[in-house]
């Protein structure tokens, strides 16, 4: 009677564990906020789906990041904030930026399910809730792959197919402002009003590779967490966001800093630089970036900024040696010494806000 047991034994332990396999793998969590990047099989639809006719539009790309924050187990999901959202969608020769935040769960009794809800800004439209509803899927987390939408991909509706992966961490670069960074608010030429004194503005940020072509290399600006230095009659100022930073050229040097920010309660409101020149000593990056482009009332931030290692030591910033160049030919020899692979920080990542 032994073996008989034994191997009913074995039997019964073989069912549990495959009954029990989808439950398993959707307990495998993360703890820290954790920055994800997008990967290439993420994309952009808009227009008509089934049944209705018209046409469907496909955006060219859709490239940036996210965060996910560990927000607790409810006894069969792991439930996590998304915080972050970075995301830039190429249209032709148009871009549309997408910012916002929400909710994902992964987990199941009997079958690994997973469900994403992000309450999205995409370009100028008002913010609109897209949610992928609770989906079968979410088996190789940490990797997400998710379809989410407005109407549920019926009729006229505007879908993301959301494929990303958490980014290492030698592709996490983290930067601190230098004390010569400014935060001024006021009148500019041609209006004539008030203009304040240029204010100290300190914190931290961080570059995110999101990819190098012909021309340009390009980074997701992440984890902003700034702070405007109190005066005697005016406290500090909070700042936090995301955003996109571009340097390269063809025949000399140029950059853009682009950036969504919450300053204080207010509305988020987009920071340009435009393509201007400059840049030809990253990765120290220099940049003025404005809402309005210094013309009558306007918020302005003069930022000099500096990788973490360049400041607080640690190792010396070394430089790339992949081939290509970060820039165009013609402008790689303007280039100094390029980024230091460094590790984020957890404070750093931790301090993610959305904007």
């Amino acid at each position: 009677m032994i073996r008989p047991m034994y191997m009913l034994a074995l039997v019964l332990v073989a069912a549990t564990l495959t009954l029990g396999a989808g439950q398993a793998s959707a307990q495998v969590a993360i703890d820290a906020p954790t920055i994800y990047r997008l990967n290439p099989a993420s994309n952009f639809q808009r227009g008509c789906f089934a049944p209705c006719l018209c046409p469907i539009g496909l955006g060219e790309g859709v490239r940036g990041t996210l965060v996910l924050v560990a927000s607790g187990f409810d006894g069969l999901f792991n439930n996590y904030t998304v915080t972050g959202v970075n995301w830039t969608v190429t249209l032709g020769d148009q871009e549309l930026r997408v910012t916002g935040s929400g909710t994902y769960k992964v987990g199941g009794e009997f079958a690994v399910q997973q469900q994403l809800g992000l309450d999205l800004k995409v370009g100028d439209d008002a913010v609109q809730h897209f949610d992928s509803g609770l989906v079968p899927g979410g088996g190789q987390f940490p990797d997400i792959s998710v379809t989410i939408s407005i109407h549920g991909q019926v009729c006229f509706d505007t879908v993301f197919v959301v494929d990303a992966s958490p980014v290492p961490t030698e592709q996490i670069h983290p930067y601190v402002l230098l004390p010569e960074s400014t935060f001024q608010r006021g009148c500019f030429p041609p209006c004539l009003c008030p203009l304040e004194v240029p204010r100290p503005i300190s914190g931290m940020f961080a570059l995110v590779d999101l990819g190098q072509g012909p021309l340009f290399t390009e980074f997701a600006v992440v984890n902003v967490d700034w702070l405007v230095s109190a005066t005697g009659w005016s406290p500090g100022i909070p700042v936090r966001g995301v955003g996109t930073y571009r340097v390269g050229g063809e025949f000399a040097v140029q950059q853009r800093l682009s950036l969504d920010l919450i300053v204080n309660d207010e509305d988020q409101a987009h920071f340009d630089s435009g393509l201007v020149l400059g840049g030809g000593e990253f990765p120290l990056i220099n940049s003025l970036i404005s809402i309005a482009g210094m013309r009558c009332f306007d918020t302005v931030i003069d930022l000099h900024a500096q990788p973490v290692d360049g400041v607080m030591g640690g190792s010396p910033l070394s430089a790339r040696t992949s081939s290509p160049a970060v820039i165009g030919a013609k402008a790689r020899d303007q280039v100094g010494t390029a980024l230091n692979t460094a590790v984020c920080h957890g404070t750093a990542v931790g301090r993610v806000r959305h904007p």
